[in-house]
């Protein structure tokens, strides 16, 4: 991260060089490389000079902290050298005790945010002590990390989408261009000669797959065997294609021609950090993989929205077995089973069955608009939700009322697949849509 201190010659005191101070030792306590100048910059030649070792570094993104109202040219020439993300940087203040205004500090914000408007340059703002600037300018930071993230993400379509599931297409183009996520194909058949491979010479994922749930009922040793398998075999191709993220075909091929549905391998997938989606759904995989870097690394739940009740305002969310046990409501009701879908039900494994923890959710979905990209958000909280059914059911209430959030769903045909995070993360996916030109479908 890059950081400008700006000011004007006639302005510079010692008080405002200890305002820099101030924010630079906040700001040491984040997790970022941290690239500055030894005092304020205060001419345009200084700006200039500045951007030149911030280019020589590589910086990310550049905070612009006014600590006075700057040198007016300062701002379009520091434009003209420097391409990254903005953050201009401003702090509240009073009159000192002889009545001056000692730094204008919004004043210069609102002029450098006209000039970067003009010049068609994004910027993000953010407001308070200097003392605090760590934490005023975390926000725009995880947002700008979640984008870093993204661009250069590798996605490994495994098997293509499931059949007739045209909502887990993307165009692969449009989203290289705009998110700078690659898409990877790979068959389904190498991840079944990996997996055939391994049988029977990783016994520790064989036992990682039995210790993921507190019981079996009807799960046989070589199933169990089969589901460590296809997980070492999923984490092989995973390094050697370098994804950071997976939508696997999961049906109809894969229980026939290697024996299993890989739902809890999924799950257990998810819980190793690789996020992956079910039913070869590509938009669903961006939606995690967003909600899973703009929430600090929790991990998301892959789900159908199956039903819902006006009056008391409350949807489920389930799938059928693939959910992370680490979202389990209570280890102890975990159940590693046979699909109750395929084959007619009960025939093959292995899904992980349970209900999902209660707390604060944020439900959304990335797709497709008419031009670009748009993202429906709904926030909510996951209800103390029984196991009333096979799979993996939670009950929300949602925040907005629920007839609204359907009718928002229907009238503009959002897909059927959505990712849901434990966390309140409403605030930073509308200033990451405001970012990326991302049309906001917020259900409030």
């Amino acid at each position: 991260m890059g950081y400008a201190a700006l000011s004007k010659a006639s302005w510079k005191t010692a008080k405002i060089s200890q305002l820099m101070e101030r924010a630079l030792g906040s700001i040491r306590r984040l997790p970022v490389d941290l690239v500055h100048a030894e005092g304020l910059t205060a001419t345009e030649e200084d700006a200039i000079r500045l951007c030149a070792e911030f280019r020589r570094k590589d910086v990310d993104v550049l905070v612009l902290h006014f600590a006075t109202f700057p040198v007016g040219a300062m701002i379009p020439a520091m434009l003209k050298a420097i391409d990254v993300p903005l953050i201009l940087f401003a702090n509240p203040e009073e009159p000192s005790s002889d009545g001056l205004w000692e730094q204008n500090s919004f004043c210069g914000a609102n002029m450098a945010a006209h000039v970067l408007e003009k010049m068609k340059r994004k910027r993000f703002f953010a407001w308070g002590r200097a003392e605090d600037a760590a934490e005023s300018l975390a926000p725009a930071l995880k947002v700008l990390g979640c984008v870093k993230e993204l661009s250069g993400a590798r996605l490994g379509l495994i098997g293509g989408r499931a059949p007739g599931f045209y909502t887990s297409n993307i165009d692969e183009m449009k989203l290289r261009a705009i998110l700078g996520v690659s898409v990877e194909l790979i068959d389904l058949l190498e991840v079944v000669e990996a997996a055939k491979k391994i049988q029977g010479k990783a016994p520790d994922s064989k036992e990682r797959v039995r210790k993921s749930a507190s019981g079996l009922l009807c799960v046989t040793e070589n199933e169990l065997g089969l589901a460590g398998s296809l997980q070492q075999a999923f984490s092989c191709i995973a390094e050697k294609y370098r994804l950071d993220s997976m939508a696997i075909r999961c049906w109809p091929e894969l229980p026939d021609i290697y024996g299993i549905a890989p739902c809890s391998v999924i799950g257990m997938l998810n819980d190793m950090g690789l996020t992956v989606s079910c039913e070869g759904d590509i938009p669903g995989a961006l939606s995690m993989m967003i909600q899973k870097s703009l929430s600090g690394g929790s991990i998301p739940f892959f789900a159908d929205l199956i039903s819902f009740d006006y009056n008391d305002n409350t949807g489920v969310l389930w799938h059928c077995g693939a959910a992370p046990v680490s979202l389990c409501r209570k280890f102890s009701e975990t159940m590693l089973r046979r699909h109750m879908r395929v084959d007619g039900g009960d025939r093959k494994g292995l899904t992980n069955e349970f209900s999902l923890k209660s707390g604060r959710v944020t439900l959304a979905k990335l797709d497709e608009g008419k031009s670009a990209y748009r993202m429906l958000v709904a926030t909510g909280t996951a209800l103390d939700t029984d196991k009333f059914m096979r799979g993996n059911p939670l009950r929300v209430k949602f925040d907005a009322p629920m007839k609204r959030l359907i009718d928002t769903i229907m009238t503009k045909g959002f897909e059927h697949h959505y990712s849901l995070v434990h966390a309140d993360i409403s605030n930073e996916l509308r200033s990451f849509c405001e970012h990326m030109d991302i049309e906001q479908v917020f259900v409030e």
